[in-house]
Formats: C-alpha cells, sequence, structure tokens
C-alpha cells in the first residue's frame, strides 16, 4: 500500500500529472466563463476619435485680445455635427459648429462650449468670453481612456461580463480559450436509486451525481453522469470501462473506498490496470479516497457521504480541473476569519476540513461551520494538534465556489 500524504503533497502529485488542453476558437457571446488561452489585446483605441462630452457648440481658436468677463463673443454657426456622423466637418476661426454628445470633433476644433452657457439665432451663437479662459473641457480625446495595445484579458483568465463588453467593442467575433474537461461520474453502492426512483427499505436515494455534476459545471468541465453502480467487482469494472470508452480527460467515483467487504474500488482499478498513485490521505475526511491512473486518465476515487465528497472535491479535484483549463491561479485562496462559535475538533493528529459559511461583519472576516442543509462559501482547515477552537479564534479558510472569485 502506498504511504497517506498531507494535502499539500496530494496536490502536488496530481498536479504534477495535469497537461493543459489544446486551445479552441468560440464565439464571443458564449465565452462567459471560459478562460482565455491568450491576452487579448485592444485594438482599437478608446474613444477611437476626439469627441466632444457634452451638448454644446465647437470652436477653434480665439484671439488673445478678447473682450471683458461679461462680453460674449460671437460666432458664425457653420453646421452641426451628431453622434455617428460619419462626415468629419471643419471649424475655422471665427465658426462654430454645433455639436452633440459622442460626436466627432470637426477638424480645427480647441474648445467646446456647454449648449446652456450659450445663445443662438439668425445663423450665430454667442457665449460668454469666460468660456475661453477656463480649462479645456468638455472634450474626450482619441485613446484617452484606452490605447490600443492594452490587455482587455490576460492568458489564464476567466472571461467576465465586462471583458465581453471591452472585446465586443474591439470588434473581437470568436476568442481563443482553453478546452472544458470531460469528466465522467460514477456512483456506487448496491443500496442507491437515483433521484425520482422510490427508495424501498434498506436502500438510499443517490445525490451525489446532482452534486458533483453541479461543482464540475462550476469549474467549467463537463460532466457525464454514468449513473449507479452495484457493490460488484464485474459491475463496477463495466462500469469504468464504459466511463473511459467516453474519452473523458477525468473520472470521478464516489463510494466504494472502505475498509469493508464491498469496498472494491481499489480492487477494480488494480485489475484493470490502473496506476494508484496515492491512497488515503492525512486528512480528515480523506482516508478513505484514492487518485490513480487508469489508461492515462485521471481517476478520483472519492468516499460515499456528501459531506467529504463536496470537501475533498474543492481541494483535490477543483485544482486538477482549473489546471486543465490553463487557469493562473489553481489553488483555493487562503484567508484569516475568526470562529462566531466554538468548533470541535473531532480527530486529532489529522488535518480536519470543515465546510463553513463566512460573511463579512463590519470589515471583518467571520467563519462558523455549515450546518447539513446549508450551501458552504469555504472550508475550514483545523489544526492536527488541536481538540477545541473556541468563538474569536482565529482560524485559516480556503474560499470556495463564488466566493472565492470576490478575492
Amino acid at each position: 500500500m502506498t504511504p497517506e500524504l498531507s494535502l499539500r503533497d496530494a496536490q502536488h502529485a496530481i498536479l504534477d500529472r495535469i497537461t493543459i488542453l489544446d486551445p479552441e476558437n468560440i464565439p464571443l457571446p458564449r465565452a462567459l466563463g471560459r478562460i482565455s488561452a491568450v491576452s487579448l489585446k485592444s485594438t482599437i483605441p478608446k474613444p477611437a476619435f476626439d469627441q466632444s462630452t457634452r451638448d454644446g457648440y465647437a470652436v477653434a481658436a480665439v484671439a488673445a485680445n478678447l473682450p471683458g468677463r461679461n462680453d460674449l463673443v460671437s460666432f458664425r454657426l457653420a453646421g452641426e455635427v451628431a453622434a455617428g456622423d460619419l462626415d468629419r466637418l471643419t471649424v475655422r476661426r471665427g465658426e462654430a459648429v454645433r455639436i452633440m454628445t459622442g460626436a466627432m470633433l470637426p477638424v480645427g476644433t480647441k474648445r467646446v462650449v456647454p449648449c446652456e452657457a450659450c445663445r443662438e439665432g439668425q445663423g450665430r451663437v454667442a457665449m460668454p468670453a469666460t468660456a475661453f479662459s477656463e480649462p479645456c473641457r468638455f472634450i474626450r480625446k482619441r485613446g484617452s481612456t484606452l490605447a490600443a495595445g492594452r490587455v482587455l484579458v490576460s492568458q489564464g483568465r476567466s472571461v467576465r461580463p465586462d471583458h465581453l463588453l471591452s472585446l465586443g467593442e474591439n470588434n473581437y467575433t470568436d476568442l481563443p480559450v482553453f478546452r472544458q474537461p470531460l469528466v465522467a461520474v460514477l456512483c456506487t453502492g448496491s443500496e442507491l436509486v437515483v433521484p425520482g426512483t422510490p427508495a424501498r427499505r434498506g436502500q438510499k436515494i443517490s445525490g451525489n451525481s446532482l452534486l458533483l455534476g453541479g461543482l464540475l459545471a462550476e469549474c467549467g468541465a463537463e460532466p457525464f453522469d454514468q449513473g449507479t453502480v452495484r457493490d460488484q467487482v464485474d459491475d463496477i469494472a463495466g462500469a469504468l470501462a464504459a466511463c473511459l470508452a467516453a474519452q473523458p480527460q477525468v473520472i470521478l467515483t464516489t463510494g466504494g473506498m472502505g475498509p469493508g467487504k464491498y469496498d472494491l474500488i481499489e480492487h477494480v482499478v488494480d485489475r484493470l490496470g490502473g496506476i494508484v498513485i496515492y491512497r488515503g490521505l492525512q486528512v480528515r475526511p480523506g482516508r478513505a479516497t484514492l487518485f490513480a491512473l487508469l489508461d492515462n486518465v485521471l481517476l478520483f476515487a472519492l468516499p460515499g457521504p456528501p459531506p467529504a465528497v463536496r470537501l475533498l472535491f474543492h481541494e483535490l479535484v477543483a485544482p486538477a480541473l482549473r489546471k486543465m483549463q490553463g487557469r493562473r491561479r489553481v489553488y483555493p485562496r487562503p484567508v484569516r476569519a475568526r470562529l462566531t462559535e466554538t468548533v470541535q475538533v473531532k480527530k486529532r493528529g489529522r488535518l480536519n476540513l470543515k465546510g463553513a459559511v463566512l460573511s463579512l461583519e463590519r470589515g471583518l472576516l467571520r467563519a462558523r461551520p455549515a450546518t447539513a442543509t446549508e450551501a458552504m462559501n469555504g472550508i475550514l482547515l483545523l489544526p492536527a494538534a488541536g481538540r477545541r477552537l473556541e468563538k474569536g479564534t482565529a482560524v485559516t479558510a480556503h474560499l470556495v465556489g463564488r466566493a472565492a472569485a470576490l478575492f
């Protein structure tokens, strides 16, 4: 048997065997949440031309010997330009052009004076002399917001809604992103029935496939549900062979990993010629888990209880899926939080993982164990040496799911 590994050593053993998937081009509207395979740069300066930021009048340079501050300066009205007009006018000394917000500045424009400061009539427009003594405002210069060549989305970053906006404004229609891993999910247990099936005495409705399907989708993977299988060697071997036939990058199994007579996953993996990388971790939960290569496909054998499944998925499986997709950050982000209640450590001598609910209270991060029916947003990493952690104790936690994207 292989020795039990620490959580960190297990994570390294997994990632050492990960190959980043090839990129593919997909239409921009479908790129949300996908991982960019290259750094995408701006191709068009923003704005693409000098433009007005107010409705008003564009004027050329004026003489230095302006009238007094209370006097008006009059210009001949030479035309109008609206947002979207393609023909570029020219404004000359002594002339003004009526201009709308977002419109391209006429050639020769030195200043835009807002319309509320002006008076128009009989083909002319008058504006206060003070408008020419103030700093030049209401003009947005070409490229002042974003110069061409600036990085919009870095390689290895997830494409977010704001990225779709900026990429679309730069005329991107499709993007190179890393492919999504296909993950086969197999739940073992003779007592299991699928949701929607009446459970007879001694049977249990299995929700692990639904749990893993959601977790996989949240990680950007494509789940492939192989259903449930009885605790029989031939049945499990046949189900794993069917998983391999789908050519996944990863196989996830739940159950069949204890010391009992019908815990058969390791036996079947060995029978199929799999290579076991580790069997068991110095973590609670984690003793009943296995990582192996089966025909060069990664196989994660997780325990059966859903709380253990979700904890070990976040700590072991999710980092592997992130690396496959070329993400720059693959491990859960650690944070420090203070407990809002006392927590018992059930197994001394092992790192204890516990699902948690983290929240910000008065600018401080707080944490408490999640109840059985709560959606957790973090994992508490409780030290092996502890037995009882009092309320107010500072602990390390990993952010998971959507909470991880906040930091």
